[in-house]
């Protein structure tokens, strides 16, 4: 099946939905900068676009195709700021036009499906009025759509990151989003015995070899050890990105004052945390400097973008290009091209061919 991702970033969602057999033919994103990755990685063209600023039918015009041709659309829009006032009174305004511009996208892109990723927080905003007017936006251009709110470590990902998933279909009948196989901390052995333990911090890290600040290594420190590693490592690529924030003694000592698990000592910065090898890490954030918000286990630094990227379950073989605060800011936004698979694969499995 033929799909267009939109709002595409590093193409979390596109990798997983290659994963699973897809043909992606484009990915469309305001940012230019994330254009070298995207088609380094993808036998896809980028186009860069604001949906604000162009139809559906002008990015197909682009790639080569006309609306009713692709299959599905995929896409994770940002939603912050959106409001019901601004949404009803003021289409334009910049708090709302990324989530609605991906529904007027799919109207004019016509596809037979859609997926669209988001934060869970937009499922009860404004007490709920913001899910129903959504669903409410997808009935009027033809799609029957259900939603659920999916924990990336239920899916084999190393990291507790919720994202709520929509699926529409035209076909309708409903759809079945995919269940988990493992569990999503070491603590649920008696509500989900029948599942596989966490894949933790320990399972992303363990072979690649440790660094100082500001330090870069492309030598695997050792062979692969378990399923994770094993996949992750499958493309035979090598190691890349693999090269330590260089931090100044000041940041190295709060580090080294932290235990795993523990946050770091910082009075503005709540988020900040040193990683446990025990357990899946928490959600990866997006960092808007070249900066960090995790430190390694055991390493006094914060993660390399090829750490940040086997904790999203991107395979080595997916090479992060251009300014390293890019590098983050697309590792931290991306869908784990993991559950994004997960995802794919039940849309395959609900579809009958045309």
């Amino acid at each position: 099946m033929a799909v267009l991702d939109l709002f595409c970033g590093a193409g979390g969602l596109s990798a997983g939905f290659e994963q699973a057999g897809y043909d992606v033919v484009g990915g469309v994103d305001h940012e230019g900068a994330f254009a070298a990755t995207f088609e380094h990685n993808h036998d896809a063209a980028f186009v860069e676009a604001d949906l604000s600023e162009v139809t559906g039918g002008d990015v197909l015009d682009r790639l080569g195709y006309d609306p009713g041709d692709l299959d599905g659309v995929v896409g994770g829009p940002p939603c912050q700021g959106f409001s019901l006032a601004g949404a009803k009174t003021t289409p334009g305004d910049e708090r709302n036009f990324l989530v609605t511009n991906f529904v007027k996208s799919v109207y004019e892109v016509d596809p037979d499906w859609f997926v669209m990723e988001n934060v869970p927080r937009i499922t009860s905003m404004e007490d709920g009025k913001v899910l129903e007017y959504l669903l409410d936006q997808f009935a009027e251009i033809g799609y029957e759509t259900e939603w659920a709110v999916l924990n990336a470590a239920d899916y084999g990902v190393p990291q507790r990151r919720r994202r709520a998933f929509f699926v529409g279909r035209k076909s309708g009948g409903g759809f079945e989003f995919p269940e988990g196989s493992f569990r999503e901390s070491k603590d649920q052995q008696t509500l989900f015995a029948d599942r596989e333990p966490p894949r933790t911090v320990r399972d992303a890290f363990g072979d690649l070899p440790s660094l100082e600040p500001g330090e870069e290594k492309t030598a695997y420190a050792a062979d692969p050890d378990g399923e994770y590693q094993t996949a992750m490592r499958a493309g035979g690529a090598g190691l890349r990105n693999h090269r330590a924030p260089n931090h100044g003694e000041t940041v190295t000592e709060r580090i080294e004052r932290t235990a795993p698990g523990e946050k770091i000592p910082y009075d503005s910065w709540s988020q900040k945390r040193r990683l446990e090898f025990g357990e899946p890490a928490p959600t990866l954030l997006a960092g808007p400097r070249p900066t960090y918000h995790f430190a390694h286990p055991t390493d006094d630094r914060g993660l390399s973008v090829r750490e940040r990227a086997r904790l999203q379950s991107f395979p080595d073989d997916y090479e992060f290009r251009g300014p390293i605060a890019k590098q983050r800011q697309m590792t931290g936004n991306a869908v784990p091209p993991l559950l994004a698979r997960a995802v794919a694969d039940a849309i395959a499995e609900q579809t009958v061919p045309a």
